[in-house]
């Protein structure tokens, strides 16, 4: 199953979004995967509209 990070112009990861808090990680390990490309997506305008956050969505490898 092919699964999605999404990673900042910074070489971060997304790990989460929670009241208001951006959580980010260099390891890949702790990023959110998100099993669902369009799902992956709609966070990346999300985190771009609420936090001004640019990312692109990337395939994870296990």
């Amino acid at each position: 199953m092919t699964e999605y990070v999404l990673l900042t112009e910074n070489q971060d990861y997304f790990v989460e979004y929670l009241i208001g808090e951006l959580v980010l990680s260099n390891s890949i390990s702790e990023a959110m995967k998100f099993n669902d490309e369009n799902i992956a997506l709609r966070f990346k305008h999300m985190l771009h509209n609420s936090c001004e956050l640019v990312t692109s969505v990337n395939t994870y490898i296990d």
